[in-house]
């Protein structure tokens, strides 16, 4: 099934408001982490079968992660 926005927009955007939450709000990054993972499991838990949400989570737990490059500022 084609969609008419492709992953590749649906996770820019996402990482752009995300971006915005850490910039212009100044979240806490665990704060805005920890609430998109809690959205992305409870999407998971509701499409999927218990067998298919287990299987995903031992898939996320398990696979290799880079972290972003970004430089960290300090303000004096």
């Amino acid at each position: 099934m084609k969609h008419k926005i492709e992953e590749e927009e649906v996770y820019d955007d996402l990482l752009d408001h995300v971006m915005h939450l850490l910039n212009e709000h100044s979240l806490p990054v665990e704060l805005v982490a920890s609430t998109l993972m809690a959205i992305g499991q409870r999407l998971y838990r509701t499409h999927l079968t218990d067998r298919g949400y287990d299987a995903m989570m031992d898939t996320i737990r398990d696979y290799p992660v880079e972290p972003y490059k970004v430089t960290k500022e300090r303000l004096h």
